[in-house]
């Protein structure tokens, strides 16, 4: 379970949302292709991409436009729809004019984060940060793992990004331990209090 008084225990949430957008910086100028392999090898965000059979569509913009992601594997009863759902909830947490109270609600167990989405709002790298789906791979009726490019200033600063959705209730979410990956990944692999 994540603590909230243990998010801030060291770490402003500027200082923690700052560490996730700062690995796109940092994956921007040193060695390019290099990111992608370090997302995919933390704990959190191991998935290698979608995989399983299901329905294929059109492919989304590298950044940018939502489009329709690549969906494979089976659990929902409309697949399509739901991958579609995915990289609606997943551009819009990225999005920096998205307000913190719907970040919240876009993530799981997301009030428990909120110190840390209320950096977001302050950060100006933050401010140009981004995230597009472009394939979601269904583990089950009420999980996925999806593959996303994280942007900055509309470039892929860590292309093929691995992460996971959760279904709550109707609303698909990005799991929290996407966005712990992504504050551990930006902070040089060490732990981040309130992430298990």
């Amino acid at each position: 379970m994540v603590n909230s008084s243990a998010v801030l225990r060291g770490y402003t949430p500027v200082a923690l949302f700052g560490a996730a957008v700062l690995l796109t910086a940092t994956a921007c100028s040193s060695s390019g292709g290099g990111s992608t392999a370090s997302a995919s090898s933390t704990p959190a965000a191991t998935s290698s991409g979608p995989t399983g059979s299901g329905t294929s569509t059109s492919m989304a913009s590298e950044c940018g436009s939502i489009g329709t992601p690549t969906v494979t594997g089976t659990g929902p009863a409309d697949p399509t729809a739901a991958g579609k759902q995915i990289a609606t909830t997943f551009q819009e947490f990225f999005d920096p004019t998205t307000p913190t109270d719907t970040r919240i609600g876009l993530l799981q167990n997301g009030a428990l984060f909120a110190p840390v989405l209320k950096g977001f709002a302050g950060n100006p790298l933050a401010a140009k940060a981004t995230a597009t789906v472009t394939g979601v791979a269904f583990t089950g009726a009420t999980s996925a793992n999806v593959t996303f490019n994280l942007c900055q200033s509309g470039k892929p600063a860590l292309p093929n990004a691995a992460g996971k959705a959760v279904l709550s209730g109707v609303t698909w979410k990005v799991a929290d331990n996407t966005l712990c990956s992504l504050v551990k990944l930006g902070n040089g692999g060490a732990a981040v209090p309130g992430c298990s």
